[in-house]
């Protein structure tokens, strides 16, 4: 490669002055085009990101009462299998089922 020093003393050509002008306008060009591009991918609004939590917080309410239903049935389904007292309770005030010869008052 050739090197030549150019001195602050010394005049410049005119292709060195234009080709230092395009360098600083390409640079500012670039500069207004990064600007945006950094601004669209790195924005998030604040109201975004508050409807994004507020949803969380829903969801996570929902999942919770999820939770509990299906944990109470979850224990139905075991007392109906192993226990005989609970479907006997379950027919007689669910079903109003009633054994032979028993007479049953309801209010």
């Amino acid at each position: 490669m050739n090197y030549r020093e150019v001195r602050a003393s010394e005049p410049q050509s005119r292709w060195e002055v234009w080709v230092r002008a395009f360098l600083k306008v390409a640079r500012f060009v670039l500069l207004l085009l990064v600007v945006p591009v950094v601004y669209v991918l790195c924005d998030n609004p604040i109201h975004t990101q508050n409807a994004m939590r507020t949803k969380l917080e829903q969801l996570k309410k929902e999942r919770t009462v999820l939770q509990a239903d299906r944990d109470k049935l979850l224990r139905r389904m075991e007392w109906i299998k192993n226990d005989n007292a609970y479907l006997e309770m379950a027919a007689r005030d669910r079903l109003h089922l009633q054994k032979e010869g028993e007479f049953v008052l309801r209010f």
